[in-house]
Order: structure tokens, then C-alpha cells, then sequence
């Protein structure tokens, strides 16, 4: 579904959550989006589970500082699927935008959990390449734990301009060519990223119908579920469809 750029930006990461369960409704909301991706895109199987916070155990205190996980999406890949990784990081920034406006909090996790006690089923072949933890956002940061942690997920946000890759002249010739460009931009600020790197950048290129804008990243091997975070929030913003890939070619709608 598409979003505008506030509700993009109203998506922030929460490592304080609230010790309450989730609705039944809302339970059943989240699984039919799971399902919906399951069902629409290869080699990818999403994963929720509920009321089992197992895999955050013994990492409150890391880099993440997680309080009351209890909820979390694991995205099961088969990697012998074309750019797989970066699908799982497209459609579970989908999966998080439906948390998002739903009411609950989000936050990928790549490093920061117990893989050994994830309670899901992977076939030998299948990867975990990171999980999404979700729930009720902890009412305030009382706690120092909550302080710290709010404090680790407000950033500072950059200008559109920064993710551009290119010289001045080239960032006024293609936000006038293709009108969209900034919100497509800004949709990039807004995605979520590991230590904040945000490596993903937007570049003008010909293609064989013309000129183009295209997505690239800092390191192709590591930041491909980002690529598809970011890849998501532009065809969200601005209404359109990417190639999959480094350097993938967005077509508007």
C-alpha cells in the first residue's frame, strides 16, 4: 500500500517494548500480511511468532539493549532464489510498515539475538539473514534502559541530497527531469539501517528507453536486505516498481 513520506518517517526503531500481549485481531492481521508475501514472492518464508522472547534473552545489555521482546518475524530465505536477501529486507520493511500503522513498535535485529533458540523451522539450505522484533512501544523511557535506548534510535536525520550520488549539476538536472526524485530521496532518509549507515544511494544512468534513476550501495555484499528496505519506501512514497538488484531501474507507475 502506499504511504507518504510522514508515515515513513513516523517509523522509528523501539527497543523498549511493553509487557502486554498482542489483540487476537491484530494477531490474525499480522499473519495474513505474512501469508500474503509468502504466497506472492519465491523462496521467501516469513515466520511469526508470539509471546517468545527466547532469541533477545541475555542481549539486554548489547549494543541493542532490548527490554520485553516478546514478538518477533524471522524472514526464512532460500538464497538459491535471485537477490534473495534484498526481497527479504523489501517486503519485511512491508511486513514492518503494516506493524507501524497498526500501532506497534518495530526493529530489525541482525546480530543481537539467539539464533539456536529461534523457534522456527529452516531446512538445511535456508538462511536467516536477520529477524524483526515487534510490539506495544513501552510508554515512556523511565527507565535508564528506555533512556538509553531512546536516545540510540533518534537520529539525526540527512538531507535528500545526501543520497544522491552524483555532482550538484547533476542532482538539479535529474530532480528536474524526473519530478518525483526528491520524495523518492527522502523515502531513502527514512529507511531503517544497521548502526545508522544508511549505504543506500540513488543515481541518474541511461537505459535503453532513456535516462533513469537507479539504486546502488556502498558495499553491494553487505547491504543487500538495506537496498531492499530502501528500495520499498521509494516505490512506497512515490507508487512504482524496481529491478531487483545493484543498480536496479525504478519504473513510476
Amino acid at each position: 500500500m502506499p504511504y507518504t513520506i510522514e508515515q515513513l518517517r513516523g517509523r522509528h526503531s523501539v527497543r523498549s517494548f511493553a509487557d502486554r500481549e498482542i489483540e487476537t485481531g491484530l494477531v490474525n492481521r499480522l499473519r495474513s500480511e505474512a501469508t500474503y508475501i509468502n504466497t506472492h514472492d519465491a523462496g521467501l518464508n516469513f515466520q511469526l511468532r508470539f509471546g517468545d522472547g527466547a532469541p533477545m534473552r541475555g542481549f539486554s545489555r548489547s549494543y541493542g539493549m532490548f527490554r520485553n521482546v516478546r514478538n518477533y518475524m524471522a524472514p526464512v530465505i532460500d538464497p538459491t532464489f535471485d537477490h534473495a536477501i534484498e526481497r527479504a529486507g523489501y517486503y519485511s520493511e512491508q511486513f514492518v510498515m503494516e506493524c507501524v500503522n497498526a500501532g506497534l513498535g518495530t526493529c530489525f535485529v541482525g546480530g543481537s539475538y539467539s539464533r539456536s533458540h529461534l523457534d522456527v523451522t529452516v531446512e538445511v539450505y535456508e538462511r536467516i539473514p536477520f529477524i524483526v522484533v515487534f510490539g506495544y512501544s513501552e510508554a515512556s523511557a523511565t527507565t535508564l534502559l528506555g533512556r538509553l535506548a531512546s536516545k540510540l534510535t533518534h537520529r539525526v536525520t540527512r538531507q535528500p541530497r545526501d543520497f544522491f550520488d552524483g555532482t550538484d549539476e547533476d542532482y538539479r538536472r535529474s530532480c528536474a527531469e524526473f519530478t518525483w526524485l526528491e520524495t523518492a530521496l527522502e523515502a531513502v532518509a527514512c529507511a531503517p539501517s544497521g548502526y545508522n549507515r544508511q549505504p543506500v544511494r540513488l543515481r541518474s544512468v541511461e537505459t535503453p528507453k532513456g535516462p533513469g534513476i537507479a539504486a546502488f550501495t556502498l558495499d553491494p555484499q553487505k547491504d543487500a536486505a538495506e537496498l531492499g528496505i530502501a528500495k520499498f519506501n521509494v516505490a512506497a512514497a512515490v507508487g512504482g516498481c524496481w529491478d531487483w538488484g545493484e543498480g536496479g531501474v525504478f519504473v513510476k507507475d
